[in-house]
C-alpha cells in the first residue's frame, strides 16, 4: 500500500490514459460524438492510494424525484491529520444498460469528482468521428492516448476535434 503524504495531490492528479475509457454518447447526422469518462475501479484505486483501504468508504441511497429514479453516492474519507470523517456526495440516474449498477457506477464517479477526481475531464475539447458508429473505431481510440498527457501538460487544445474513423485529422474544406 503506497499512501501519500499528500492524498489531495494524489486524488487531483491529472488522469492518465489507461484511467480513461471513451464511450459514444450520440451518433446521428453522419458523426459520433465520444466523450472521456472515468472507470469506478480507477476511482477505487485512486481513492486507496491517497488513503489506504481503512481511509475511505462509500454508502449509496436510493433517491427519487418525481418519476426518475437514481442514486447518492457518498464519500467519506478520513482526515488523516485530524481524524475527523469529511463526506461530500453526488447522484445519478438509472444507465441505459444495467440500470441499477450503472446507477451506482454513475453516482460514485460523480461523486468523485467532487473530490477532485477526473475533474478536468470537463475541460477536454469535444471529440467528432466521421460516420455514425455503434463502437468507437480502435484507431481513434489509439490516436486519443496522447490526448491525457496534453491537457496535463497544459498545451493549448482546440474546443472541438474533429477525426475520421481511422484517426486521422480532418481537415478543414475537405
Amino acid at each position: 500500500m503506497n499512501i501519500s503524504n499528500n492524498p489531495i495531490s494524489v486524488l487531483s492528479a491529472p488522469l492518465s490514459a489507461e484511467e480513461i475509457e471513451w464511450k459514444v454518447i450520440a451518433a446521428k447526422n453522419g458523426s459520433t460524438t465520444i466523450a472521456p469518462y472515468i472507470d469506478a475501479r480507477a476511482v477505487m484505486t485512486r481513492l486507496d492510494r491517497a488513503f489506504g483501504a481503512f481511509g475511505w468508504s462509500v454508502r449509496y441511497t436510493p433517491a427519487q424525484v418525481g418519476n426518475e429514479h437514481g442514486v447518492i453516492a457518498s464519500i467519506a474519507i478520513r482526515n488523516p491529520e485530524t481524524g475527523e470523517w469529511v463526506e461530500k456526495q453526488d447522484g445519478s440516474g438509472a444507465s441505459d444498460m444495467e440500470p441499477f449498477k450503472g446507477g451506482i457506477s454513475g453516482a460514485l464517479k460523480r461523486a468523485a469528482t467532487a473530490w477532485g477526481i477526473g475533474r478536468e475531464l470537463y475541460t477536454y475539447p469535444r471529440v467528432i468521428v466521421e460516420g455514425e458508429h455503434k463502437y468507437i473505431p480502435w484507431k481513434v481510440l489509439e490516436r486519443l492516448k496522447g490526448l491525457p498527457k496534453a491537457v496535463a501538460e497544459g498545451k493549448p487544445l482546440p474546443e472541438v476535434i474533429r477525426l475520421t474513423a481511422d484517426g486521422e485529422s480532418v481537415r478543414k474544406g475537405g
